[in-house]
């Protein structure tokens, strides 16, 4: 039935409802959906939303040369296992797989992941057949991606793990710039080695808006993201925040977004056992802006200002106005001395809008909580300033130098380019007042000399205590909360344990 099957009865394939892709003869193709939780930086809001889709060689799909679905479901329940760094019972994997052993947080060589890099549409919420309201509806093949993933993407990511690497493989200083002065490539076909197992390799829009091949200058920044980084399992992202059960094998839909009823998503926040508070409320207390450059969307500055309504401000140390340390307009001519308090007062109401879980929803029907659509997801307008934005960016083609834009002239760029008066320019003069930031010093090398302020902040216990004195053994178990800009011990493994506001 075309209600039941969004690719008008497997006519260019279909995924299957345990999230297996088949073709259009009903064959399994190997490739599996990934629902997980994302990265609280990486939500609708900010103009991009994902799928991920993972295929495992065909010997892993196989029982003595034969297409066995339930050993492939076993070797994919043992992988997830593996990355989640859970008990195994194992050492190998099954099936015809039983000769490749099980290497502790790694993929086996032939893994593969598939990332379409979608626009946001608020429209595209999986409906099908004359329901649909998506963008770019067509003609015969009626249906929309789930979790206002667009038809159109922005770009096509693929990874293959080639060949075994083991921590001996991986550099213990990440800060080594040898070990990102040259890289494997070959221009015009769309693909480096990452220098950790894997290639990479992409496509991205022309001026037309068709997909080409990403240049090896352009594929750099994926091996900024994709090789030795902290946050990741064998350089992959997702995996390991794979949500709990069948909810994960799953078409990417970021808490089942309903365009009818966007106030409420039906995604948990999960409990991030080092701290006792959840993944999204971590996020939340460890930060100022809730955005990737430190930026105030306006979605949670109206929520964090109905919010503080609620609170009695000084008892939280707050003698600030709320449009004062929430409007991001205001700080970008603020000097150091007026910026930092009022940033201090807004992480000190972010804070308190984490311990109270207030960013959650109660759903007496079930009795569960998720977290809030409207920090969540964007509004209309916030949707097409996003995509106006990059917009910008396909046409002059400059992705290497960045795929954000803040707008068409000064006046667009936040406060966090912009000097508080403390900022040093390339010529080792004072920046002023509210001036956007073009350059900054740098050594005879051209390495920049400036502090990146990231650094360790206060450290608190689960019920928000400041903690005075802290054993590295203390730091290396992960037992209490950080707020500064650095958090080098953080688990990016999503516990499945959903969190609940008591």
């Amino acid at each position: 039935m075309v209600a039941e099957n969004p690719t008008h009865n497997g006519a260019n394939g279909y995924i299957d409802a345990e999230g297996f892709v088949k073709d259009e003869n009903d064959e399994y193709t190997g490739w599996r959906t990934i629902n997980f939780f994302p990265y609280a930086i990486f939500t609708p809001l900010r103009g991009s939303v994902s799928g991920i889709y993972l295929r495992l060689p065909a010997e892993f799909m196989c029982s003595n040369n034969e297409l066995d679905i339930s050993i492939y479901k076993q070797n994919l329940e043992l992988l997830e296992q593996n990355i989640k760094n859970q008990p195994i019972s194992r050492s190998s994997y099954f099936g015809d797989a039983e000769g490749v052993p099980i290497s502790k947080g790694f993929y086996p060589v032939g893994t593969e992941f598939a990332h379409p890099l979608h626009y946001v549409d608020l429209h595209a919420d999986g409906e099908v057949g004359t329901a649909v309201d998506g963008v770019v509806a067509n003609g015969a093949r009626q249906y929309e991606f789930p979790g206002t993933r667009s038809k159109r993407i922005k770009e096509m990511r693929y990874m293959y793990k080639w060949k075994n690497v083991g921590l001996e493989d991986i550099a213990e200083d990440e800060e080594d710039d040898e070990d990102f002065a040259s890289y494997i490539g070959r221009e015009g076909q769309g693909w480096v080695d990452n220098d950790a197992g894997w290639i990479l390799a992409a496509y991205i829009e022309n001026r037309e808006g068709e997909l080409r091949p990403q240049t090896t200058e352009e594929l750099a920044q994926c091996i900024g993201c994709h090789s030795k980084v902290g946050n990741t399992v064998d350089a992959v992202w997702s995996f390991q925040r794979k949500l709990p059960h069948m909810e994960g094998w799953a078409e990417m839909n970021y808490g089942l977004y309903s365009s009818k009823d966007s106030d409420k998503t039906r995604l948990h926040d999960y409990l991030y056992k080092e701290t006792g508070m959840g993944e999204q409320g971590y996020f939340y207390s460890s930060v100022v802006g809730a955005d990737l450059y430190g930026v105030m969307p306006a979605e949670i500055a109206e929520e964090l200002a109905r919010f503080a309504k609620t609170v009695n401000l000084k008892e939280l140390g707050i003698s600030y106005q709320i449009i004062e340390i929430l409007d991001d307009e205001l700080l970008k001519d603020m000097g150091k001395s007026d910026r930092k308090p009022r940033l201090l007062a807004r992480q000190k109401l972010m804070q308190h809008y984490s311990m109270q879980k207030e960013y959650l929803w109660y759903s007496a029907a079930d009795d569960k909580y998720f977290i809030k659509g409207n920090v969540f997801y964007p509004t209309l307008q916030t949707m097409k300033a996003n995509i106006q934005g990059y917009r910008k960016v396909v046409l002059d083609q400059s992705y290497n130098l960045g795929k954000d834009v803040f707008g068409s002239n000064d006046s667009h760029v936040p406060f966090t380019f912009r000097s508080d008066g403390t900022v040093l320019d390339e010529n080792m003069e004072t920046i002023p007042v509210g001036q956007v930031i073009y350059s900054r010093p740098y050594d005879e090398d051209g390495v920049g000399t400036t502090p990146t302020g990231i650094v360790e902040g206060d450290v608190y216990d689960a019920k928000g205590r400041l903690i005075k004195d802290i054993t590295e053994e203390d730091r290396i178990a992960g037992r209490y909360l950080y707020t500064g800009t650095l958090d080098k011990y953080y688990n990016p493994i999503l516990s499945g344990i959903p969190l609940r506001k008591e």
